[in-house]
């Protein structure tokens, strides 16, 4: 899976393999192996996108429950709810 998305006002590309999450834009990179990831949650908004939350960190993506459910999927984690 991936996509464009924001981080930390940086503007990059979002994906998700077997081995993790990796994030990789000009100013900022980050990437977290699937066995790091504890926590996963999304918010929606009004808008095509939406928040991620992969433990403490926060990303701008477009379907971000789509992000969330495949996380969970590759990680074999029970579903969390939206924050509100």
């Amino acid at each position: 899976m991936i996509d464009l998305a924001l981080y930390k006002g940086s503007k990059g590309t979002l994906k998700l393999s077997e081995r993790g999450l990796e994030f990789r834009g000009k100013r900022e990179q980050f990437s977290i192996p699937l066995e790091r990831i504890e926590r996963v949650s999304f918010k929606k908004t009004e808008f095509v996108t939406s928040t991620l939350y992969v433990n403490d960190i926060e990303i701008t993506v477009c379907r971000a429950h789509l992000w969330a459910a495949k996380i969970r999927e590759l990680k074999g984690m029970a579903r969390a709810p939206a924050r509100a």
